[in-house]
């Protein structure tokens, strides 16, 4: 991002830029600083936008070579086109080609690093892969939003904070706006202000449900997963993350069995030490066979599921059951 931003302030710009990842709120960011940097807010004539797979490249090229309108670049932004899954030889040779007096920015989701187009971009242009932040860059993105309100808050809470909310910067985001309200006037934050505003997100609450799994706190456990149905999140989707964290756990199990430190199992599965360290004494309560046993569980109810033989619902309920 920053690459970006000096690319803006020093008008030095590439041709083409790409800018893809899991973590919407940095894509997001980074495309509305560029294009405002790049197009004066009531300039329709410079900006362009194409969306989709149905994108005309031809009608993409004849955009590009259009000379800017008393402007110094002709703006055109393509989204989610799938020329980074699905290779297009047109495109990929046009990127060679694009004039000095336009930029074009491709916003994806997903890309294929062995495709054309994403090799020609990387030849011509640059690309900024917008992954998850760790911890320890949550932290000081968090940090920086606080510090603009004045507010403060220790390390202990901090921890605590992303621990409840998980690594979603659009979720982080919402829920320290309304943290802030809250504390308004004061400018301390503690725990109880977190717990009297901040929802946990879905990856606490599974990290919970497993928690009382291994205390064979069969009632609570249910509980947990009523509480999601409750507001609406998908038996699927809670089953996914059911089946992630007893994998994450399987990991952690197999690494500590062969005297990994919890640094080098951070490291290794690419979490926060914090995570690997709740993950350890969570595997405290659960032999080795049985964290096997219900990955491969969950991945027989998944695909009892889709295959019409079982209950979304029902599905995870045996789950939770089995093992508790």
């Amino acid at each position: 991002m920053k690459n970006i931003i000096k690319d803006i302030e020093k008008n030095e710009l590439k041709r083409v830029y790409l800018i893809y990842g899991e973590e919407k709120y940095l894509i997001r960011t980074i495309k509305n600083r560029m294009i405002k940097g790049l197009v004066k807010a009531d300039d329709t004539m410079n900006y362009t936008k194409f969306v989709g797979k149905d994108s005309s490249v031809k009608e993409i090229i004849q955009t590009c070579d259009t000379l800017p309108f008393f402007a110094d670049y002709r703006v055109v932004l393509l989204e989610d086109t799938g020329f980074f899954k699905t290779s297009n030889d047109e495109m990929a040779e046009y990127i060679k080609e694009i004039p000095d007096s336009s930029v074009v920015i491709f916003i994806e989701e997903e890309v294929d690093k062995r495709n054309k187009v994403y090799k020609q971009v990387k030849s011509t242009g640059y690309i900024c892969e917008c992954s998850r932040m760790n911890h320890s860059e949550l932290s000081k993105w968090v940090l920086v939003r606080l510090n603009k309100e004045n507010k403060k808050i220790t390390k202990e809470n901090m921890d605590y904070l992303l621990e409840k909310l998980g690594d979603d910067m659009d979720n982080i985001s919402s829920e320290l706006d309304k943290l802030l309200s809250y504390t308004m006037g004061r400018n301390i934050i503690g725990k109880s202000d977190i717990d009297d505003v901040c929802v946990s997100e879905i990856t606490g609450k599974i990290f919970d449900m497993v928690d009382a799994i291994g205390n064979k706190d069969q009632k609570k456990a249910l509980d947990l997963y009523y509480d999601l149905i409750a507001v609406r999140e998908a038996p699927m989707k809670i089953l996914y993350m059911l089946t992630r964290q007893f994998n994450i756990m399987l990991q952690v199990k197999e690494m500590e069995m062969k005297g990994k430190s919890s640094g080098e199992m951070a490291k290794n599965i690419g979490m926060q030490s914090f995570i690997v360290n709740k993950t350890l004494k969570q595997c405290k309560n659960f032999k080795l066979h049985v964290i096997k046993n219900a990955v491969n569980y969950c991945l027989k109810m998944e695909e009892a599921v889709k295959t019409g033989n079982m209950n979304d619902k029902m599905a995870v309920e045996l789950v939770i059951v089995k093992y508790s």
